[in-house]
């Protein structure tokens, strides 16, 4: 059965992952920067230069996130998203780490607590990074927990061809050991249609085979599957009439042989 964590969960899930990764960055920023620029300075003098500066700006981005995601939620539309990115990458310590937090920040907003997943902003957001440089996304976020037998669904998905026949059964046991995600790029899953990937990853949980996470989950799937909007597709499948996509009787087949 499918777990949905309280509103109030998913917020303070979100906003630790927020400033665990906006801290980090400034200190390592700043600290950087006025030791360089004050090389030949006491040390007393630029430790005290560095904690008032990184305390400062640690502050203004830690209320910035809430003006961004309020502003955004007012008017959800790509022109005002994209407009204040624009605005934020012109800050002097709006590194694309701190831009890719602010940016995974604002989605898990719009889409988990302010219902606004399927706006132009929220497409916007989704994208904003490949667009920019295609950054690895800097926060970090686990992947899924297999709970049943691996090697058996690494046999059972290259027999329905949903992954490559050429992918080794190490790039899949590290695709749903629970580990951090980023920069992982061993393969992809490939279904027939997109939603079918959604599906998929949506059956798994309600088996009880994987551990949604809820807030990383859909940034999880689109990692896997290469694919975007997986709230979005959610919604469409299951607000349709038969609460299912069309043609996933392949993956139903799929799933019932695991174990």
């Amino acid at each position: 059965m499918s777990y949905t964590p309280k509103k109030e969960n998913i917020i303070k899930m979100n906003d630790f992952i927020y400033k665990t990764s906006v801290w980090k960055e400034l200190q390592k920023f700043h600290k950087k920067n006025v030791y360089e620029r004050y090389e030949n300075g006491e040390e007393e003098v630029k430790k005290k230069l560095y904690e008032d500066l990184f305390l400062n700006r640690t502050s203004f981005w830690n209320d910035q996130r809430k003006i961004e995601a309020d502003t955004i939620a007012k008017n959800p539309t790509k022109e005002n998203a994209e407009n204040r990115m624009k605005e934020l990458r012109k800050l002097g310590d709006c590194t694309p780490v701190i831009f890719g937090a602010m940016v995974n920040y604002l989605k898990d907003d719009l889409e988990h607590i302010k219902n606004l997943g399927h706006t132009e902003a929220y497409s916007y957001l989704c994208n904003v990074l490949d667009e920019s440089n295609k950054l690895v996304t800097p926060t970090p976020f686990e992947t899924f927990k297999f709970k049943g037998d691996v090697s058996n669904f690494y046999k059972q998905c290259i027999e329905y061809e949903v992954i490559d026949s050429e992918t080794s059964l190490d790039s899949f046991k590290m695709a749903f050991d629970g580990g951090d995600l980023r920069g992982f790029d061993d393969f992809v899953f490939k279904f027939k249609q997109d939603n079918h990937c959604v599906y998929f990853f949506d059956q798994l949980d309600e088996k009880n085979l994987i551990n949604y996470s809820y807030v990383n989950n859909n940034r999880v799937i689109e990692h896997l599957g290469n694919i975007k909007n997986v709230h979005s597709k959610r919604d469409n499948y299951k607000n349709s009439k038969s609460g299912t996509p069309k043609g996933i009787d392949y993956i139903n087949e799929l799933i019932k042989s695991l174990k």
